[in-house]
């Protein structure tokens, strides 16, 4: 066997790049994809097939307990896996989902009714196993060095990106073609389908598996119900992001509501796909610039270029600079989500690492479903500038945080990197990683 690699080494970017066209890359890549897009089918084939029954009060009121449940349950939902191992979690997580899913398409295609359907829409969210998090917990342990590490946390965020914009096309084809209802079943038993796959390979991949410190000491009670949030370092990754999903989910009302007012249905689309569109260029340009700052000074200035454009919202009253605003700072987007990963992974500890990876969706989720009914009660009452001027208050204090927090933090101490596995492994093999190296901090700035 060839002696370990270590995340030390800087690697070079065209090696990195191939890394990602070789297995098992390339398979969980794929996977992961077509995973997260079906998902995002989900929500809104199910909204318009519970309106096409019960009116849009009630499914909306499904749609948004569905948000809100993913946002607040997906740490939790990480936890499970670090406490009591990720491969028998996920298949129970798994089974579970795919029989409430099944039972949610029986209430869709039988007109139950709605306050039926709610409980197990809820029920199928909270058991879905958070397979993205266990990947993106696993990167680590499936690359060489550095450069490969990046390469494949910017492919996986940017493939995420492209997800956003194809889940929208995809389900609006999807009910053309078949209706609301025959859609919804049909994306249910394409999500099963995949969700089923992503398991097969996580399980052969060891996804999610990590090696905490038999020897440590039993954590504190603010450690075991915090988790990874009692990790120095942790609250300031989350910040931006949690800015960020204000932007989110105060535009994804903004601008459905204030181009039906305008009568320009037309921009409807390009609006919403702006930061999403924004987000693939810059992620596919992040990837493939070799930025030699440290990670923290990465992601002060990642910060403060999302946050800068979105300052300028008080001003966007003209649909163009709306327009213009949301793809310029979508630009930092994708960017920004591979640093936070980058920054997770060099700073979360090994038991509790699939919980700090579920913290970077989850904290854009929450703020998102809390902006989204500020924004929704503002846009009822045609309050347009008091809209702008409050999206635009959250991005100040996205920038101004991004001035005040310190560039340089030094890595969590005392995890135990596992050890990469070996090259047969990388190919396809099963067999598991050899033993960990002896503890160390991890030298990533």
């Amino acid at each position: 066997m060839t002696a370990p690699a270590t995340h030390s080494r800087p690697g070079k970017p065209a090696s990195a790049l191939r890394h990602l066209a070789r297995p098992p890359v390339r398979g969980l890549l794929t996977l992961a994809l077509l995973a997260r897009t079906t998902a995002a089918v989900l929500p809104i084939t199910l909204l318009l097939a519970l309106a096409q029954s019960h009116g849009y009060t009630h499914a909306a009121l499904v749609s948004g307990s569905y948000t809100l449940v993913l946002a607040f349950c997906a740490p939790l939902r990480g936890r499970l896996l670090d406490r009591y191992g990720a491969h028998r979690m996920l298949t129970l997580m798994g089974t579970a989902t795919a029989v409430l899913l099944g039972l949610v398409a029986c209430s869709v295609e039988f007109s139950w009714p709605w306050w039926t359907t709610l409980p197990l829409v809820i029920a199928a969210t909270l058991s879905s196993p958070p397979l993205n998090a266990a990947l993106r917990s696993s990167w680590r342990r499936l690359t060489a060095d550095d450069a490969q590490l990046k390469a494949v946390h910017s492919a996986d965020s940017v493939l995420e990106e492209a997800g956003f914009v194809l889940a929208p096309l995809t389900a609006g084809a999807a009910i053309t073609l078949l209706g609301p209802r025959h859609a919804y079943e049909t994306a249910a038993a394409a999500f099963i389908t995949i969700t089923a796959l992503y398991l097969a390979a996580a399980r052969r991949h060891h996804l999610g598996t990590t090696r905490p410190d038999p020897a440590a000491t039993p954590p504190r009670r603010a450690r075991r119900w915090l988790g990874p949030l009692t990790t120095p370092g942790t609250p300031t990754i989350l910040l931006p992001l949690l800015v960020m999903g204000c932007i989110f989910g105060g535009t994804g009302v903004l601008v459905p509501a204030y181009t039906q007012n305008q009568h320009a249905t037309p921009w409807l689309g390009p609006l919403l796909a702006a930061i999403s569109t924004g987000g693939v260029i810059g992620g596919i340009l992040y990837a493939t610039i070799d930025w030699k700052a440290g990670l923290w000074r990465k992601y002060q200035l990642l910060t403060l270029g999302f946050t800068l454009p979105t300052t300028l919202l008080f001003l966007a009253r003209p649909l163009w600079l709306l327009a213009t605003l949301l793809l310029v700072a979508g630009l930092f987007v994708t960017p920004l989500f591979i640093n936070a990963f980058l920054l997770i992974d060099a700073t979360a500890n090994d038991d509790t690492r699939i919980e700090a990876n579920a913290w970077v969706g989850a904290s854009t989720d929450i703020t998102g479903g809390i902006m989204a009914v500020t924004i929704g009660a503002l846009a009822q009452h045609h309050r347009w500038d008091t809209a702008l001027i409050t999206l635009t208050i959250c991005a100040t204090i996205g920038a101004a945080s991004a001035f005040l927090a310190p560039a340089h933090r030094t890595a969590a101490t005392g995890a135990i990197p596992p050890a990469p596995i070996p090259p047969q492994a990388r190919t396809g093999h099963t067999q598991a990683p050899s033993a960990p190296p002896a503890t160390v901090a991890d030298p990533r700035p």
